[in-house]
């Protein structure tokens, strides 16, 4: 097949109609209750409730009079709309409108419009507003044996999820944005293993350096504070990160789910969940984590929130970009790819778009 040429894209924000189907997570899974909930995604405000004991999505607006549903309340086991009392099954579909009195035919017009997918996963809440090009991501470091599970702060910012997933695949920074914290100057150079995409997933490990002062080998002279790791980091077609830390000097792991939730222009989530296999459960060493890694992100956002454009380009041509960019910009071509599905209105089969780069190998 020729390849299939496009025009150039326009930037994407946090409205980005096309990122409609992937998984986003949006809040923690306690948060969710019988009391009805508004979060925004993508620029729409959507509704989250318990109904029979799961977790139920649906746009926060009543077919009648377009009010919010989130003001609403679960009267015996349905969604009741606060303003004129018609009430939602699980499902979405409308089963009385009490203005009216009793009625034999409620049109289908009357029903709620649902995600396509709800699920908890690591504690969160995930909503897919339409058919996912991809699985939600992988976590398996998240209760398994010897790792605890952490929360770190969760933030707001104004930057948009796709310029956080940008910046977290990137491993150029370290030393000058967290030099603060972890970066030294002997990982300035960046180096991969090759980028590898595998349908709707990119990855690539890096070998660099870290200043690891969570060894406690440190502190007695016995190892050096900067050491080598081994990082794996794995973007999809989401504002998800999976990344992995392998220190060779202490055998240890730390791993991280970064989840960006692009709730409308101007405002980003971040859910940031950490699990570790070197805290053995010490409530000073989870505290310390969840500090330090607060104080990472902080490192970013001095950064990217004095941005004066909150948008990620995908046309390449934008920037300058160099071989320590080749997993930003191996993303940002699923992204491309990604809008170009939704633009074209074709199925999800994995199309051949552009011209390859010798250095991406392609699987699945």
């Amino acid at each position: 097949m020729s390849p299939v040429a496009r025009p150039a894209l326009p930037p994407i924000d946090n409205e980005t109609p096309a990122l409609r189907r992937a998984w986003h997570a949006v809040t923690t899974a306690e948060s969710v209750t019988d009391a009805p909930l508004q979060v925004w995604l993508l620029g729409e405000p959507w509704v989250l409730v318990r109904l029979d004991g799961e977790v139920r999505a649906f746009v926060d607006r009543c077919p009648h009079r377009l009010a919010p549903l989130s003001v609403g309340r679960v009267c015996d086991g349905v969604l009741q709309c606060g303003y004129h009392g018609w009430t939602f099954a699980a499902d979405g579909t409308c089963t009385s409108m009490p203005p009216i009195g009793a009625t034999d035919h409620l049109p289908a017009r009357a029903d709620l419009t649902p995600a396509w997918g709800v699920q908890e996963a690591y504690g969160l809440v995930w909503i897919a507003p339409e058919e996912p090009l991809c699985p939600p991501p992988d976590f398996p470091e998240w209760g398994a044996d010897g790792f605890d599970c952490i929360r770190t702060t969760f933030v707001r910012t104004p930057v948009s999820a796709a310029q956080l997933v940008d910046n977290f695949l990137d491993a150029s920074h370290f030393p000058y944005v967290h030099e603060g914290t972890f970066g030294d100057p002997k990982a300035a150079e960046v180096h991969d293993d090759g980028i590898e995409r595998d349908g709707w997933v990119v990855r690539t490990m890096f070998s660099t350096w870290y200043r690891n002062y969570d060894d406690p080998l440190v502190a007695t002279g016995e190892h050096e504070a900067v050491q080598p790791q081994d990082l794996l980091k794995e973007g999809s077609a989401s504002f998800t990160v999976y990344l992995r830390l392998g220190f060779p000097v202490t055998g240890k792991t730390l791993a991280i789910l970064f989840c960006c939730s692009p709730e409308r222009n101007g405002s980003t989530h971040v859910l940031k969940l950490v699990a570790r296999d070197d805290s053995y459960g010490s409530e000073e060493m989870i505290a310390k984590t969840i500090v330090d890694e607060d104080l990472i992100l902080a490192e970013d956002l001095r950064v990217l929130e004095a941005y004066t454009e909150m948008v990620l380009h995908l046309d390449l041509r934008a920037e300058v970009h160099t071989k320590a960019d080749r997993l930003s910009v191996a993303w940002r071509r699923l992204l491309a790819d990604v809008v170009g599905l939704a633009d074209e209105q074709v199925a999800t089969e994995l199309p051949e778009v552009g011209v390859p780069d010798p250095a991406v190998t392609t699987t699945g």
